[in-house]
């Protein structure tokens, strides 16, 4: 009995220590429950599939500059609809929890290790596909929005090497999100690639610091495409090997929700990565509501 004892608090150990890995893992944390929920869905190998741009955007609700630029980037956002890909991370000391009213705490595990990444970074401030790696990033300044919106645009722009299909639904009697994903590779390419699942959600209504207006406390501002977890490791999920042309590859997940977030406000995300750049090669996003 007590070497049985032994080996489960082994395994638990084991398995909790699975969320303070920071680099690919095969690990599947949220397990699908296709006995419960039916199969997955088949996907095929789609041609026509375009590049998408992952935004990373760095803010804070103590972040007074922050709402003029999440403004923009909600704009561009807008206007590429599912060619930018956003995703708004609360993280840093503007984003911590305060006396009230910012005493929601919207810090994760991935938010807290993705700005970790940044080696100094600072509140509004963005990656665009993690381009020149883990580490850079640039200023979201509303009075030069070219100097981001160009790099935006270029990214979207270029030949897709790789993409990614994904089917959810949201299960509101067990509160739970299925998520399913092929990934496709459109070409021969060398190296390892991951895959990384998120999700977001939306119309979340809680204070945010704004120094364009007086008071400059908005107790009920609007946050959007806000970061709540990563489904797959916080830096993806091994995904495949030297991929050859028109390889598909399909995952999926069943995610239980806390019982304060709202489902049909989520979206999942999911982007490749290519582990030796740690570029994005594709990202997607597949709104619930």
């Amino acid at each position: 009995m007590k070497k049985l004892l032994f080996i489960i608090v082994i395994s638990v150990f084991a398995w909790s220590g699975c969320d303070q890995l920071d680099q690919p893992y095969s690990t599947v944390k949220y397990r699908y429950m296709e006995e419960k929920y039916g199969a997955a869905p088949v996907f095929t190998y789609e041609t026509g599939l375009t590049k998408n741009v992952l935004v990373e955007e760095f803010t804070g609700h103590l972040c007074g500059f922050c709402p003029t630029s999440t403004a923009m980037v909600l704009e561009l956002d807008t206007s590429l609809g599912d060619r930018m890909v956003t995703v708004s991370i609360h993280a840093g000391s503007l984003a911590q929890v305060s006396a009230p009213p910012f005493d929601t705490d919207y810090n994760t595990v991935p938010g807290n290790l993705y700005w970790s990444q940044l080696q100094g970074g600072f509140n509004p401030c963005a990656r665009i596909d993690r381009n020149g790696g883990l580490s850079n990033f640039y200023w979201i300044d509303p009075n030069n929005p070219s100097s981001w919106e160009d790099l935006i645009i270029a990214a979207k722009n270029e030949t897709p090497q790789a993409a990614v299909q994904v089917q959810a639904d949201f299960v509101p009697e067990d509160n739970v999100i299925n998520i399913h994903t092929g990934s496709q590779f459109n070409q021969d390419m060398s190296g390892n690639y991951s895959l990384v699942v998120l999700l977001i959600e939306s119309h979340i209504i809680s204070a945010q610091e704004d120094y364009d207006q007086t008071p400059s406390e908005i107790p009920s501002y609007e946050h959007n495409h806000l970061l709540r977890d990563a489904v797959t490791q916080p830096m993806g999920n091994s995904l495949a090997t030297n991929p050859k042309a028109n390889s598909l590859y399909t995952s999926s997940y069943t995610y239980p929700l806390p019982s304060t977030w709202k489902g049909e406000n989520m979206t999942v995300v999911a982007y490749i990565i290519d582990q030796n750049t740690n570029e994005v090669v594709n990202a997607t996003e597949y709104e619930l509501d």
